[in-house]
C-alpha cells in the first residue's frame, strides 16, 4: 500500500470577485521512505498540493472541489478536525518556506518545539519526557540542546532552518513535506540544511516531498519527481529519467534552460518566455500554450492528454507518437 496516494484533486480559491483554478486533477503518489520532489515556478500549485494534505487551506476562500487524499489507505478529507491535529505532526509534518516568519519571536525555542509535541502527541508524556525529547531533537538537527532557552532573533537564518526542521521531526512524521526549504538562505548554508535533511530521512526512515523551483536539488534529494504548471502535473518519471532522457515537455525543457551550468560558461542563460497565466483565467487547451515556442494548433484548441512511456508521463501533444494515453 502507498503511504500516499492523491487522486484527481481539484483546489480552488473563492471570493465574491473570482474564482482561483489552483490546482486542477492532480494525481501523485508516493511509496515509504522515497523522495518525491515537486517542480515548477511560483503559482504552479505546488504549495497549494501540500496544504491540501494537511488540511490548512485558508479558510472560507480555500475550498477542496474534488479528488481524494489518501494517506494509509484512508481518505483523510473524511476526517474530523480532532483527527487531523494527531495526522499532522504523527503521520505528516510540513518545513514551512521562510523560517524567519514560521518562528514566533517572543516563544525560547525550546518552547516553540515541546508547544508542537503537547499539541500533536503530547498529551500523554509528563514535563521530564517532553523536557528530554526537545533536547533529543535539537541535538539530531545539531543544534546544542543548550540553545533551548534562546530565543529566534539569537539563531542565524541557517539555524533558524534547523529549528523548524526540528519542530517537524519533534513527532517522528511518516511523512515530510517541506516546502522551499533552502529558499531564505545563502548557497553553502542551503547545501548544510539538504545534507542535514537526507542524513534525518535516512535515520528515521521518513518519506519526503520536497517542493522547490529548483532542479538542483531535485537531482540531489530526489527519487522521483512531478513537474507543476499551472495546476497541472504535466511530467512525471524517476530522477535518473528526468536527467538521461531526449524527449521532455517544453515546460520542462524551458526549465533546464534556466539553470547556470560552469561547462557552458560562454552561453546565456534563456528564461522561459511570458508570465505563468491568471489562474482566474486560464487559456483554453493546453495551459503552456501561450509560452510554448512549438505551440501548434490543436494545443490552444483541447487540452493535452498524458502519454507514458516506460513509466515517463508527459501531457502533450508532441508525443502522441510511440506513447501510450496514461
Amino acid at each position: 500500500m502507498k503511504l500516499l496516494e492523491i487522486k484527481n484533486l481539484t483546489v480552488q480559491y473563492k471570493t465574491d470577485l473570482e474564482t482561483v483554478h489552483a490546482v486542477s486533477g492532480v494525481s501523485l503518489s508516493l511509496d515509504r521512505r522515497q523522495t518525491l520532489g515537486i517542480v515548477g515556478e511560483t503559482g504552479a500549485g505546488k504549495t497549494t498540493t501540500a496544504l491540501s494534505i494537511l488540511r490548512l487551506l485558508p479558510k472560507p476562500v480555500g475550498q477542496i472541489v474534488s479528488g481524494e487524499i489518501l494517506l494509509d489507505g484512508e481518505n483523510i478529507l473524511n476526517r474530523r478536525e480532532i483527527d487531523m491535529q494527531v495526522i499532522r505532526g504523527e503521520k505528516v509534518s510540513m518545513i514551512f518556506q521562510d523560517p524567519m516568519t514560521a518562528l514566533n519571536p517572543i516563544m525560547t525555542v525550546g518552547d516553540q518545539i515541546r508547544e508542537s509535541l503537547v499539541l500533536h502527541n503530547g498529551q500523554n508524556r509528563g514535563k521530564e519526557a517532553l523536557d528530554r525529547r526537545v533536547d533529543e531533537v535539537l541535538e539530531l538537527v545539531g543544534i546544542p540542546a543548550s540553545r533551548k532557552k534562546e530565543y529566534p532573533h539569537q539563531f542565524s537564518g541557517g539555524m533558524k532552518q534547523r529549528v523548524v526542521i526540528a519542530m517537524a521531526l519533534a513527532c517522528e512524521p511518516e511523512l515530510l513535506i517541506a516546502d522551499e526549504p533552502t529558499t531564505a538562505l545563502d548557497v553553502t548554508i542551503q547545501a548544510q540544511v539538504l545534507a542535514l535533511m537526507g542524513q534525518l530521512k535516512e535515520k528515521l526512515q521518513m518519506a519526503m516531498m520536497m517542493i522547490t523551483h529548483d532542479l538542483g536539488i531535485v537531482a540531489q534529494t530526489c527519487d522521483y519527481v512531478d513537474v507543476m504548471y499551472a495546476g497541472e502535473i504535466i511530467e512525471y518519471c524517476d530522477v535518473r529519467t528526468m536527467f538521461t532522457a531526449r524527449r521532455h515537455h517544453p515546460y520542462t525543457l524551458g526549465l533546464f534552460g534556466s539553470i547556470p551550468d560552469l561547462e557552458r560558461r560562454t552561453e546565456r542563460l534563456t528564461p522561459i518566455a511570458g508570465l505563468m497565466p491568471d489562474p482566474s483565467a486560464l487559456p483554453k487547451g493546453c495551459k503552456f500554450s501561450p509560452r510554448c515556442p512549438r505551440c501548434m494548433d490543436i494545443c490552444r484548441r483541447e487540452a493535452p492528454p498524458v502519454y507514458v512511456t516506460d513509466g515517463h508521463s508527459i501531457r502533450c501533444f508532441l508525443f502522441g507518437e510511440g506513447g501510450h494515453h496514461g
